[in-house]
């Protein structure tokens, strides 16, 4: 960029011949390499792998709430943990301190709902704007979902269905 000199976009592509990195190894080294680039707090989110190299979502994390406009996407070698790309567009256009609200509705789910996990996120609207909600993720009838319920006003905001394949863990 010119303001800043951030990274926006990076790729190369390269063949990968044998994966000898885990994945948790993978996530430390592209949280460790965002850290070293001036991205503090950030938590992997989301992965895909694909011949050899897997590309991270890294989310912005402020007071224990998942940021998801604030995105990077960190691509990784698994043969050496080469930093192969990276982009930054989710984070650069978004990031700043957000004035959290206060949260007025407690998790309150249909009992159906097998809960794994429950945390507050900010989630960004197809309007340009974000909401702070109850990210809960849980299973019905051996689909694994997210559920995002608006904090302040109860409202469903969105379901997505969680897809765990070989290769990575996406969600539609």
């Amino acid at each position: 960029t010119e303001k800043g000199g951030h990274i926006v976009f990076m790729n190369y592509n390269r063949d990968v011949q044998a994966e000898t990195i885990s994945q948790e190894r993978a996530n430390e080294i592209g949280k460790k390499y965002l850290e070293e680039k001036g991205f503090k707090n950030m938590k992997e989110t989301y992965f895909l792998k694909e011949s050899g190299i897997v590309t991270i979502n890294y989310a912005y994390q402020q007071d224990d709430i998942t940021v998801y406009p604030d995105l990077i996407k960190v691509k990784i070698a698994l043969d050496n943990g080469e930093i192969m790309g990276i982009e930054t567009t989710g984070y650069l256009n978004n990031h700043e301190e957000r004035k959290i609200g206060e949260v007025k509705i407690s998790k309150e789910l249909n009992k159906k709902l097998e809960i794994k996990s429950q945390n507050l996120a900010i989630i960004p609207t197809e309007w340009q704007s974000e909401i702070l909600c109850w990210e809960i993720k849980g299973k019905v009838d051996e689909t694994d979902f997210l559920v995002y319920i608006n904090a302040e006003t109860g409202k469903e905001e969105d379901i997505l269905v969680i897809v765990n394949t070989p290769n990575g863990t996406l969600t539609h």
